[in-house]
């Protein structure tokens, strides 16, 4: 599993100096989840104080797996979109990560799964990376299938993701869930995930 949608949070594209203000955090959202593999991780949406954890994340994914979420090669976030991963209002910007722990019992992030709404409409950009140990053990299609259902009691109707075109693990699980994809209009390297809730 890997990523999709270059989608930078508005937040990160503004760069709002004021601090943050944590609104009411949707712990409903919270849950052990135990993979295909007997292995378990904590699915949670993120929290401000995650901003390490995410670059961390980031940072230790392969170049091919990072390439596929952003669409070209970045080897660390600058400190702006880190942020604005982590500082979000769970509405209209929700981000769901799997936290588990490593060698010695820190914790650390292994997915991130999210979606931002796009201004005055009823449809959101979303994007999904999983690293790369912990793909192919159902938990992609868990967060995905998660994200699309809060976007769904958030008043979200259509979740849209671009995908490179040679990402065919992405390609398939977004068609195993409903989604239906075409070639980008604008980007012949990309295709177009359309997933109507």
């Amino acid at each position: 599993m890997t990523a999709t949608a270059a989608a930078i949070p508005p937040k990160a594209r503004d760069a709002d100096p004021d601090p943050y203000r944590l609104r009411r955090y949707p712990s409903r959202l919270v849950e052990r989840v135990t993979l295909r593999d007997g292995r378990s991780v904590l699915v949670r949406p993120i929290l401000p104080q995650d901003a390490d954890l995410e670059q961390n994340f980031f940072a230790q994914l392969a170049p091919q797996t990072r390439q596929r979420r952003f669409h070209f090669g970045v080897n660390l976030l600058p400190p702006e979109v880190v942020r604005g991963f982590a500082e979000i209002d769970y509405h209209t910007h929700l981000a769901l990560v799997a936290e588990a722990v490593d060698s010695d019992e820190q914790p650390m992030l292994v997915a991130d799964a999210r979606y931002v709404v796009r201004a005055g409409s009823d449809s959101a950009e979303f994007a999904i990376v999983v690293a790369d140990a912990w793909q192919r053990v159902g938990l992609g299609r868990d967060l995905m299938q998660r994200l699309a259902g809060q976007a769904r009691r958030d008043g979200v109707r259509v979740l849209l993701g671009d995908v490179l075109t040679h990402n065919q693990p992405m390609l398939t699980l977004a068609r195993a869930l409903g989604a239906r994809v075409v070639p980008h209009r604008h980007e012949a390297s990309l295709q177009q995930a359309r997933w109507v809730l």
